[in-house]
């Protein structure tokens, strides 16, 4: 089972930042996006029809280029992750490293 989500971004709208958590495909349905993947040196203008293979564990920003632009993400469900692959997505995640509490004597 694959799960799509559509979303429409307008020009004047904020890029937006998504953290993708397994594989997933974005496609330009209408208009044109800005896509951003962190870790690459080089943006992505893509136009309708245009799509993007997005690895697990990375963040992306997306933006309108053009008024209404729509994209959709498409993943494989998430029932069928593996215990491991969720284990990596919830690290992944975390933004603060973890505290030792010591105690002195």
């Amino acid at each position: 089972m694959r799960e799509i989500r559509t979303y429409e971004l307008d020009r004047r709208d904020a890029p937006t930042g998504w953290f993708i958590d397994r594989p997933q495909t974005l496609r330009v349905m209408r208009g044109q996006i800005w896509l951003t993947i962190e870790g690459e040196a080089d943006d992505h203008w893509l136009e309708a029809g245009a799509s993007v293979e997005l690895k697990p564990f990375t963040t992306i920003w997306v933006s309108g280029a053009q008024d209404e632009s729509r994209f959709a993400l498409a993943s494989v469900s998430t029932h069928t992750r593996s215990l491991g692959e969720m284990a990596r997505a919830w690290f992944a995640r975390r933004t603060t490293s973890p505290r030792i509490a010591t105690v002195r004597a």
